[in-house]
């Protein structure tokens, strides 16, 4: 069995022989000290999923300035948004056919020649409906106008999933076999807006990615997402990523609750396991995800977050490596010497 059909069997919640590895982002810094690039670095990982499309040149998005949606950026990081009038919104609010720009048809053919047959191939995106939003306006701004001026943040959202769609079937097009839609809605105690509120101004925006799309969607967010995942479920999307344990998601009850309806991904603790270098903790780590997750398939092994700047690249290492070690299906409980 190759990684492509690995992934293909989890994604339809069946098991198949190992385990898949997955990592939706890799920031530069590590793929540095690993001298590769988005594909040599996962591959080297031994991860069985690659990423389709690329960061264009002509985007302020993650640099320096105003992109294109209003959000400003400092040396890569968000400082604030500008979008506070419907002229304001007007003006920033990208083109759909730009959407395009982040599929470059060079590297889009260089990538599927190469990688296609043997790996399953994703798009992922960062900042959909609401986190798109809320960043273009500037977050204390968006949620002070969710009580001031709901019109203008309906409107903003509004350009906020059209854009989504655009990529979605861009990403589509270029024969992704999945997609990942990053939409950071909590803190590591609750989300962001109410559960009704979620339900009044997202859920309808998410129903229309979903139902535009012929490949399974996996929603990524941060923080304590659990109130949230019923509407994760009607919404239609296919999986979840990332089951942050710092923000007190317990694997085990969510593959209980939720793990016949969504396929699972992450929960690797980011902030303090793989920022270490006792290599211990880091195969307790890998045997507690698997253990929760993996039974009856469903399930893409990942941390809970990216891997970032900070990161001990030995615990990245031994993470993957342990986890295809022991990964195997039927997945066994037994800890036994963790070697």
């Amino acid at each position: 069995m190759n990684s492509k059909e690995r992934v293909l069997l989890a994604l339809e919640h069946q098991e198949p022989d190992y385990v898949p590895l997955f990592e939706p982002w890799i920031e530069n810094q590590i793929m540095e000290q690993f001298n590769g690039d988005p594909y040599s670095t996962r591959i080297r990982l031994g991860m069985d999923c690659l990423p389709l499309g690329s960061h264009p040149s002509n985007t302020n998005a993650y640099k320096n300035g105003i992109d294109e949606w209003g959000r400003i950026f400092k040396d890569g990081q968000y400082c604030g948004g500008v979008v506070q009038s419907y002229r304001d919104l007007e003006h920033y609010t990208a083109p759909l056919s730009h959407a395009a720009d982040w599929f470059p048809d060079h590297e889009v053919k260089k990538v599927k020649r190469n990688y296609r047959e043997e790996y399953a191939l994703f798009y992922a995106w960062h900042d959909c409906s609401l986190g798109l939003s809320y960043l273009s306006m500037g977050m204390e701004n968006f949620f002070l106008a969710c009580y001031t001026d709901l019109e203008l943040v309906k409107a903003v959202i509004e350009r906020s999933t059209l854009w989504t769609l655009a990529l979605v079937e861009e990403a589509v097009n270029n024969d992704v076999d999945f997609i990942v839609l990053g939409d950071d809605t909590a803190d590591n105690s609750r989300p962001m807006i109410s559960p009704r509120m979620f339900q009044e101004l997202i859920l309808p925006e998410y129903k229309k990615i979903t139902k535009s799309c012929p490949v399974p969607i996996i929603w990524h967010s941060d923080g304590n997402i659990e109130p949230l995942l019923q509407f994760i479920v009607e919404a239609g999307f296919s999986g979840v990523h990332s089951l942050e344990p710092k923000a007190g998601i317990n694997l085990q009850k969510i593959k209980q609750n939720f793990g016949t309806k969504l396929l699972l991904a992450g929960n690797v603790d980011t902030t303090h396991i793989l920022c270490q270098d006792n290599l211990t903790l880091v195969r307790e780590e890998v045997q507690r995800t698997i253990n929760q997750g993996a039974p009856d398939g469903g399930f893409l092994f990942s941390s809970s977050n990216s891997l970032y700047s900070g990161h001990n690249i030995q615990a990245i290492t031994e993470m993957y490596r342990y986890a295809r070690k022991i990964g195997k299906y039927p997945i066994k409980e037994n800890i036994g010497e963790l070697v």
